[in-house]
C-alpha cells in the first residue's frame, strides 16, 4: 500500500480519495495541488500501516516548499 491524499471536495459535497503514490513526498505534492485549486481542502495524508501526516506537518511542507518557498 503507498500513499494518499484525502480531501474534501467542494463542487462535488464529497469526501475523496486521491490515486495511489509510491512516496510521501510525492503525496505532499499532490496535496498541495489540491490545495492551490479552489473548492479542494486537504483533511489527511495518510501511508502504510494506518500512517497519517499531522496537520501541521501538511501546513509546514505547505509553507517550505510552495510558490514563494526559499529555495
Amino acid at each position: 500500500m503507498g500513499w494518499h491524499v484525502r480531501y474534501i471536495d467542494r463542487d462535488l459535497k464529497h469526501e475523496m480519495l486521491s490515486q495511489e503514490w509510491a512516496t510521501e513526498e510525492e503525496a505532499l505534492e499532490h496535496a498541495w495541488n489540491l490545495a492551490t485549486r479552489e473548492g479542494k481542502e486537504i483533511t489527511a495524508v495518510e501511508g502504510p500501516d494506518e500512517a497519517i501526516v499531522p496537520m501541521d506537518e501538511i501546513e509546514s511542507w505547505f509553507e517550505k516548499h510552495g510558490p514563494g518557498a526559499a529555495s
